[in-house]
């Protein structure tokens, strides 16, 4: 079985960087794991084919959003695969030939946190790239209304027999219906599956009539020129269309006759395609993955174009964020800067550019917290990716005797919660992303409390985040009606 990449994104510490090529003996430890995201393109049937990752804007200078090409080896296992690379990755200066180890769980190199072991890769005995699967999940979460030619009903109610009525105003039965509960809290890449929010309205008038909650794969047809498939991950703008973080969900996916457009909350959607990922959901009646992997392994039967990058998902996306200045959504630069200590949040005092905040004695954890916003999310064409929350300059603390702890940007501990440093004039500010763990190290063993002094490079970027209009506002907005038929689906 093929394994399809499909734009998957691994989150820091899912990526894994060793010396050399493949080892002789199936087996090493890995040495270092990444501080930094990175996205795969492309499918893998065996040893030697080829697949591009491009580092996050989030990797280190020199990398972001650099592509580069890994070559896959015959070694993989349920949780990994093995590929190699004569590029030389962040952190590394000699020639060579690398190992990319992609994994589903997090790895840890050497030497490893505090009671953690160093992640030992093993590869299954069968040198057949067949065991590793990648995250995805198109799919309709419960209570999704679907039109039938009995109304409209919950994909939950539906049963294998019932009609459907397709975009096209065609009627077709229903042959299978796949049903998957996920616990989000433990999934390796939970941005992969957590649901994502389309608001009524979001694509024109009535597309959607209410609201409409999908899987990051479930792909929508929207008309550019042309009727194509957009998967909904592609559409996000943290405004109409918004991922929602979850603990668990239940997704459902209605397979037709043949591959087709069903009316989800009157937002034409599509039906369910078996490319061999069946196996994934529960009444499969077989093999159920620990991971599923719901990705499409082949274009072939798609009744549209599936379409997941370029100038088409632009434009398209240029149209939502349109639509939602319409519907009444604006930025603010209002940054909504506190502290959570312990749980407890605290409200800071305003000096110019420096924020303070008094830190309580006892202080277990603490946390800085903000709004935040995704460049790319806001103004299409920004090209970049991160969320960021604000420019920091620098941290420091003041205790009751005048001691001053001080912790510049590029710290080490400034990990959880920190975009990459970045330099500029001699000048050298680091964006949060808006929950970012404060040191302890910052108050560790004071009695008294400790005034907190955040300094934030204004003039190196302003929070620009989408806010919602009022309950009242969106109802009433006018929205034009050209805009209306541009959006449509």
């Amino acid at each position: 079985m093929a394994i399809n990449f499909n734009n998957t994104t691994y989150p820091p510490g899912f990526l894994g960087i060793d010396d050399g090529g493949v080892p002789a003996q199936r087996t090493f430890q890995v040495d270092a794991p990444s501080t930094y995201t990175v996205r795969v393109n492309g499918v893998v049937n065996q040893a030697g084919d080829t697949v591009t990752m491009t580092y996050g804007a989030d990797a280190p200078a020199g990398y972001a959003n650099r592509a580069v090409t890994l070559t896959a080896s015959p070694l993989d296992n349920s949780t990994q695969i093995l590929f190699t690379s004569t590029d030389i990755p962040p952190g590394e200066t000699d020639a060579g030939t690398y190992r990319y180890l992609l994994s589903n769980t997090q790895v840890y190199g050497s030497p490893p946190p505090a009671g953690q072991t160093r992640t030992r890769f093993t590869a299954d005995g069968d040198n057949n790239l067949n065991s590793y699967n990648v995250a995805a999940v198109p799919c309709f979460a419960s209570g999704t209304l679907i039109l039938t030619d009995r109304g409209e009903v919950a994909v939950e109610a539906l049963a294998v027999g019932d009609s459907v009525v397709t975009a096209s105003g065609a009627r077709r039965p229903i042959v299978w219906i796949g049903q998957r509960s996920i616990d989000c809290t433990r999934h390796r890449i939970p941005d992969a599956i957590w649901p994502v929010r389309v608001l009524a309205g979001a694509f024109g008038e009535g597309l959607p009539q209410r609201d409409l909650w999908l899987s990051p794969d479930h792909a929508v047809r929207v008309s550019v020129l042309d009727e194509v498939l957009i998967p909904v991950k592609h559409l996000v703008n943290d405004a109409t269309i918004a991922q929602v973080k979850t603990e668990t969900v239940t997704y459902w996916h209605v397979e037709l006759d043949a591959h087709d457009i069903l009316v989800a909350e009157g937002l034409p959607t599509e039906s369910f395609l078996d490319t061999g990922v069946r196996n994934g959901f529960e009444n499969a009646g077989a093999f159920m993955a620990l991971h599923p992997d719901f990705s499409p392994l082949s274009m072939d039967g798609f009744c549209l174009p599936l379409v997941q990058e370029g100038p088409i998902v632009d434009a398209v996306r240029v149209r939502l964020l349109a639509r939602a200045a319409a519907l009444g959504w604006t930025l603010t630069d209002t940054d909504d800067l506190h502290v959570l200590a312990d749980g407890v949040a605290i409200q800071p005092e305003r000096d110019g550019a420096v924020a303070r905040f008094t830190i309580p004695a006892g202080t277990v954890e603490a946390r800085l917290v903000s709004r935040s916003f995704v460049p790319e999310r806001v103004r299409v064409g920004a090209g970049d990716g991160r969320r960021l929350g604000l420019p920091l300059r620098g941290l420091s603390a003041v205790d009751g005797a005048g001691v001053v702890r001080s912790l510049p940007v590029d710290h080490a501990l400034l990990t959880d919660g920190y975009s990459f440093v970045q330099t500029a004039e001699g000048d050298a500010w680091r964006w949060t992303d808006g929950n970012a763990t404060l040191p302890a190290a910052l108050w560790a063993g004071t009695t008294e409390a400790v005034t907190l002094n955040v300094a934030i490079a204004v003039e190196r970027g302003t929070l620009s985040a989408w806010q919602a209009p009022s309950a009242v506002d969106a109802i009433t907005v006018a929205v034009d009606a050209t805009t209306d038929a541009e959006c449509a689906a």
